[in-house]
């Protein structure tokens, strides 16, 4: 958490100095009325002799030496160790606040106070919506599989689980949407939008599905961005309309089981988002990217159209830069399967290569840097995992399982399933998924 003593003090100062600075009657002033208004404030100032003390001898009329001081940001980090909650302040010792293991993923709120955790006790099955407070106390269950099942009918999926969540900018109060959990492969999200209050776990449907989406909230907390596969928008922070437009796009082909989401990015002021949206077929012999600008209470702004490959780096990670200023994409080499990153202004201007790469991976938060794998093999380190998978499952079950494994270490991955035996459902065969993975920082 910030803190603000500091400048706090140093307005107030300043405020009383201006005060003073702004107090001279209009018209002329004489050297009469100067020594008149000298007399008058000095005996306004007087305290009367009846009531006089001693004079204050100047070491008792002195400023304290040691003045308060703004005290340093604190660094508290939220994670997982052997499958439960720890949590690290400053320089440590970590601690952990939880014990019954299982918890897949952590995030922590602005004050650092509250830590919300998914608990999956079991691979596959139903997942459980936990806070923990900071010192360990108060472990509360927000949201368990019945309640998670209990939001919508079933449909023929086995489960609804959650996709999102994530605390508001300095609040304890919870975003999540969700989604549903079906035998085969498939991620069929209902692009929905709840809020839970941490503190006292009240839960409020803001967004009925197909109404919400993918959430990203601005800076100051009172707006969000919300993502389906063929809009952005931009709403209050209680769901309602924010008076903004909005930007359609083509639905993008995954040649997979899950639909394209776009990656909006606020900026510093929380005013308006940048996005870059690919092109609607990425396998097609001709790539763009499109860059749009919408701000809040305004129609959106089509910046540019620019030349390269932009889904090929889609992901969990923005390509638009955090100031709104540039947009990375990339193009082909002569070499099969190596590719160039390219960095440009928003309108296309100024493009410059930044080198070959394997994996795009983000902007610094000042958006002055960024970060990607390297094209080339030398440094990089593999590594792999092996599952089993029915051949009811299959060869997409297993893709699905690997790139959520690979999506652990922001890596690329490659999947092989070898069906043994024979082939009917109850038999399991290999699924061996191999990645790579290394990062750089790059100008």
């Amino acid at each position: 958490m910030r803190r603000q003593t500091g400048a706090i003090l140093a307005v107030v100062l300043m405020g009383g100095v201006a005060g003073a600075g702004c107090s001279a009657a209009p018209g002329a002033f004489s050297p009469d009325d100067a020594a008149t208004a000298v007399a008058a404030t000095v005996a306004a100032m007087a305290v009367p002799s009846a009531t006089a003390g001693p004079v204050p001898t100047p070491e008792e009329h002195s400023l304290p030496t040691d003045l308060p001081t703004a005290a340093a940001p604190e660094l508290v980090l939220a994670y997982t160790d052997g499958g439960n909650v720890a949590l690290l302040v400053g320089a440590g010792p970590a601690v952990r606040l939880t014990f019954s293991g299982s918890v897949e993923q952590v995030r922590l709120s602005d004050d650092g106070q509250k830590v919300a955790y998914t608990r999956r006790p079991v691979i596959d099955q139903p997942v459980e919506l936990r806070v923990v407070n900071r010192d360990g106390t108060g472990d509360s269950l927000l949201m368990g599989p019945a309640d998670f099942d209990a939001l919508y009918p079933l449909s023929g999926a086995v489960h609804h689980d959650v996709y999102l969540f994530d605390f508001l900018p300095n609040n304890h109060v919870l975003l999540i949407n969700t989604r549903s959990i079906f035998e085969g492969p498939g991620l069929a999200k209902h692009d929905d939008l709840i809020r839970i209050d941490t503190d006292s776990l009240a839960r409020t449907m803001l967004l009925a599905p197909g109404r919400g989406g993918d959430f990203t909230a601005s800076p100051d907390g009172r707006f969000l961005a919300l993502v389906r596969p063929d809009t952005v928008e931009l709403v209050n922070i209680d769901g309602s309309p924010s008076g903004s437009g909005v930007i359609p796009y083509a639905p993008v082909i995954t040649y997979s089981e899950y639909a394209y989401y776009a990656q909006p990015v606020w900026n510093p002021a929380s005013s308006m988002v940048g996005v870059a949206i690919p092109s609607p077929d990425p396998l097609a012999s001709s790539t763009t990217g499109s860059i749009w600008r919408l701000p809040v209470g305004a129609p959106a702004s089509l910046i540019s159209t620019i030349s390269g490959q932009f889904f090929r780096l889609s992901g969990d990670v923005p390509l638009v830069s955090p100031a709104l200023t540039h947009v990375v994409y990339a193009r082909p080499t002569a070499t099969p399967n190596i590719w160039n990153l390219y960095r440009a202004s928003l309108d296309g201007n100024g493009e410059t290569l930044v080198g070959t790469y394997n994996s795009w991976m983000g902007w610094s938060p000042d958006g002055a840097r960024s970060s990607a794998s390297p094209g080339s093999r030398a440094g990089r380190r593999g590594s792999s995992s092996t599952c089993r998978a029915s051949a009811r499952q299959g060869a997409p079950w297993c893709g699905a399982r690997c790139r959520r494994a690979a999506r652990r270490w922001s890596s690329r991955a490659t999947c092989r399933w070898a069906p043994t035996g024979n082939t009917t459902s109850a038999t399991a065969s290999p699924c061996r998924c191999a990645w790579s993975r290394a990062s750089r920082w790059t100008s």
